[in-house]
C-alpha cells in the first residue's frame, strides 16, 4: 500500500525546530496550507523590529507590499520577510500604518 505524503509535516517540523531553538523570537500567529509546503506567520502589534529579529535568524529579504488596505479605519501596508528555514519556505508578515503625507498649504 502506497502512503500519501503529508504536505504539512515539513512546515510543522520546521516550526517546532524554529521555536525550540529560538524562543526569544516575537510571538507570532502561524499557519500552513494543506496543499503548499509553506509556513506563514503574522506578527500582530509589532513593528519592523519583529521582522528584523526574524531576519537575523532566518535571513531572507523584507519587502513592503505595493498596495495598502484599511484595517480598523486606518490605512496600512504589509511588510513581508521571505526566507527558507530547514528547506521550508517561510513568509512572515507585519502590517504597519501608512504615514500620512503632508498637504501643502
Amino acid at each position: 500500500m502506497k502512503t500519501q505524503p503529508i504536505p504539512q509535516l515539513g512546515p510543522a517540523t520546521a516550526l517546532v525546530q524554529l521555536l525550540t531553538e529560538h524562543p526569544e523570537l516575537p510571538a507570532t500567529e502561524w499557519s500552513m496550507s494543506s496543499v503548499m509546503p509553506e509556513l506563514r506567520g503574522f506578527v500582530y502589534g509589532a513593528g519592523m523590529q519583529a521582522l528584523a529579529e526574524y531576519a537575523a535568524v532566518l535571513g531572507g529579504t523584507i519587502r513592503a507590499a505595493e498596495n495598502t488596505y484599511v484595517d480598523q479605519r486606518q490605512e496600512v501596508r504589509a511588510h513581508r520577510l521571505s526566507s527558507v528555514w530547514r528547506d521550508v519556505p517561510v513568509v512572515i508578515t507585519v502590517s504597519l500604518p501608512v504615514a500620512a503625507e503632508a498637504v501643502a498649504a
